[in-house]
């Protein structure tokens, strides 16, 4: 595989599993989730307590394979905001609350 096939194939991977955490907060409704971080609770927390255990599986599959594909948790954070520009002004600027957010990945990448 050339180096420009693997970037794309990471890159793909990277929005598709971004656009998953985006729909699910949007269904969860932005405007719920912005209170929810700006008290600090997670919001990645908060979208996969919500999950059924089939969903939650999957998720973990999913991640995990975007985690050997070589993207970083807080890539995909990036993503995240970048695809829902509304929850920037949570996410951008607080580190704490950022690497929060990641440990509740890793922890549910744990199980």
């Amino acid at each position: 595989m050339t180096n420009f096939m693997r970037r794309s194939a990471k890159q793909f991977v990277l929005i598709k599993a971004a656009k998953e955490i985006v729909k699910e907060i949007e269904k969860a409704g932005p405007d719920n989730l912005k209170v929810l971080a700006k008290a600090g609770k997670s919001i990645v927390g908060t979208y996969l307590q919500g999950c059924s255990p089939e969903e939650k599986a999957a998720r973990r599959r999913d991640l995990n394979a975007v985690l050997q594909m070589g993207v970083t948790l807080d890539k995909l954070l990036d993503e995240v905001v970048r695809q829902m520009p509304q929850i920037a002004p949570e996410m951008k600027g607080k580190e704490t609350y950022k690497e929060s957010e990641i440990k509740s990945l890793e922890a549910f990448l744990r199980g």
